[in-house]
């Protein structure tokens, strides 16, 4: 039995940088796109800005300029507080949230101390197991 669970530990050892590393990659193409929305709207915004010459469209715009700076900077807020909430204590992206279903691989659900951790995890914040489909 012992021998078993050095293996297994053993395996999870070898297998926690390969996963790290798949998840890493699609972690932070999420939250780049998120961010070029973002980024675009911010500049959408800032050109509309910008295209507004002269003092009399200043001033007959002023208040939906600062409606427009408004609207900008409550999307910044937004998106920057939507990153945050996904930010761990050291800084890392986490893909879950709370709340949502743990998910094991099939081929990882084989790997009985995987499944009992995972099981375990989702007993304890109160949500499903699910077994997704190797890609």
């Amino acid at each position: 039995m012992a021998e078993n669970d050095t293996q297994a530990q053993a395996l999870i050892a070898a297998l926690a940088p390969k996963i790290a590393e798949a998840i890493i990659p699609q972690l932070t193409q999420q939250v780049e796109t998120q961010i070029k929305g973002v980024v675009s709207k911010n500049d959408e915004l800032l050109d509309k800005l910008a295209n507004m010459k002269k003092d009399a469209e200043i001033a007959e715009h002023g208040n939906a300029t600062n409606e427009l700076v408004k609207k900008t900077k409550a999307l910044l807020e937004a998106a920057d507080s939507q990153l945050q909430s996904r930010l761990d204590g050291s800084g890392v992206y986490q893909g879950r949230q709370k709340g949502d279903s743990i998910k094991l691989k099939k081929s990882d659900a084989r790997n009985v101390a995987a499944y009992r951790d995972a099981k375990a995890l989702a007993e304890k914040e109160g949500v499903p197991l699910e077994i997704v489909a190797d890609q």
